[in-house]
């Protein structure tokens, strides 16, 4: 396996990225994209994700970790980070890979990565390239407001301040103003976008391959939330048929330190090997 960081040309500037993928001599089936999840989200999935990567790559499958514009390694500062300029980051990346050995494709969505991911299908209007989707949120003003909670719970030990509320902070970004929250500056257009974004009205291209995988708390647990069983009904009448799985290892994306999930690794490693390579 190779490992090869380095930088990609896009709209908004470069964008750091690593490539993880077989080596010359070895088969390339293709290649994954990961479309990372929300913030801190994305910290505490650095691990795993490269634990993914390294997986895929021994069975002849590339992996692209990018930083999305304005977050991590990536140029520009997080109050540049908008919607529309991640989805073009994505675009970029896709065009980068189509010039890889290796002709298949799929988007790796994390969390609200899955929003992205679902969103940048539908524009590339390829239902070729598959979705798999891990642990996804399906309503981005829900998630959004989760992460809003965190400035106030930062506050609950400053008495001199002003008390906020989720529905107070949104109205500073419809006054346009950026909100800072746990460090993250985000800017009104970014947050708009968010608030906006729900996987009902994101379903892919129909036809598209998808893998639906979600954490479930109890081994008795057959099946993922109602929340995500509605959403696959919509998702089954827009042309699609998901294949489902659940695990029950940790919640590695809330985790401050180091979490896996090896059977989340399994799974995914095994319906993308069995989607794309011959028997």
């Amino acid at each position: 396996m190779e490992v090869a960081p380095g930088f990609l040309d896009s709209r908004g500037g470069r964008l750091f990225a690593v490539h993880h993928r077989p080596g010359p001599d070895a088969p390339c089936h293709g290649h994954v994209l990961v479309v990372p999840p929300f913030n801190e989200e994305m910290n505490r999935c650095r691990a795993i994700l490269t634990l993914q990567a390294r997986a895929l790559a021994a069975h002849g499958i590339g992996t692209l970790v990018l930083d999305l514009f304005g977050t991590g390694d990536s140029e520009g500062g997080y109050r540049d980070g908008r919607w529309e300029i991640w989805l073009d980051n994505l675009q970029a990346a896709l065009a980068w890979l189509d010039g890889q050995r290796g002709a298949r494709r799929a988007l790796l969505g994390v969390r609200m990565g899955v929003l992205l991911a679902a969103e940048s299908l539908r524009r590339r209007n390829d239902p070729a390239t598959a979705l798999l989707a891990w642990q996804p949120v399906i309503d981005g003003k829900q998630h959004f407001t989760q992460f809003l909670r965190l400035r106030l719970a930062a506050q609950l030990d400053r008495p001199d301040l002003a008390k906020e509320t989720t529905g107070f902070l949104r109205q500073q970004f419809a006054a346009g103003h950026c909100v800072e929250v746990a460090g993250y500056e985000i800017h009104p257009e970014l947050a708009a976008a968010i608030d906006a974004a729900h996987l009902a009205r994101l379903a892919p291209p129909a036809g598209t391959p998808v893998f639906w995988l979600e954490q479930v708390l109890a081994a008795d647990t057959p099946e993922p939330t109602s929340a995500s069983l509605k959403l696959l009904e919509t998702w089954s009448a827009a042309g699609l048929n998901p294949d489902v799985a659940v695990y029950q290892d940790p919640p590695f994306w809330q985790a401050h330190e180091r979490a896996i999930a090896p059977k989340a690794l399994e799974l995914t490693t095994g319906w993308l090997r069995d989607q794309w390579i011959p028997a």
